[in-house]
């Protein structure tokens, strides 16, 4: 049996002297761990690159979010595939308003809009579906898959064209400092 786990190879023993220690106190002994393993080396970057990252993690939190409320919707209420699917043409009805009242002559603008009623209408159908035959039902996920790929895409395109629009000194996020004034 061993006292200390094996990489655990320094034990260091402060020196105090006599007279702060008392009289029959037993010194203090301190166990540090020499060197890190690589699995522990590993762990520890894996974590400190996604803390960094956090944000892009955003539409995989969402579309989790939306696979576990659809599970649930599907065992408690399998009746609410009904409005969803109606909500599910609200993109496509958005679309013709902002083609009819906000006509632009911009191509990119039309492009972002035909995919955000594109993305409106696919995932609002992936969820009445959902709610109505079960998440992971075949091609369920699949979409789920193709969805969630296409959120990421869209986030960093949007991030990217962000970036490109602002001043070289400025990020898209303010600094603590900014946000603090």
């Amino acid at each position: 049996m061993t006292l200390f786990p094996r990489e655990t190879t320094t034990v260091r023993i402060p020196k105090v002297p006599k007279q702060r220690r008392g009289r029959h106190q037993t010194p203090v002994v301190v166990v540090v761990p020499e060197q890190l393993t690589w699995g522990q080396r590993l762990t520890a970057a894996i974590g400190r690159a996604a803390w960094k990252r956090r944000r892009a993690f955003v539409p995989t939190a969402v579309a989790v979010a939306a696979l576990v409320a659809a599970a649930v919707a599907h065992a408690q209420a399998p009746g609410l595939w009904l409005p969803l699917a109606a909500l599910a043409m609200a993109g496509p009805g958005w679309l013709v308003w902002a083609t009819l009242r906000r006509p632009t002559p911009h191509r990119r603008v039309r492009t972002w809009r035909v995919a955000l009623a594109a993305a409106v209408l696919t995932a609002g159908g992936w969820a009445a579906a959902s709610v109505a035959f079960g998440p992971l039902t075949n091609p369920l996920p699949w979409l789920w898959l193709l969805l969630l790929l296409a959120a990421h895409v869209a986030r960093h395109l949007r991030r990217a064209t962000r970036t490109a629009d602002l001043p070289a000194n400025e990020t898209e996020y303010p600094t603590e400092k900014e946000s603090a004034r």
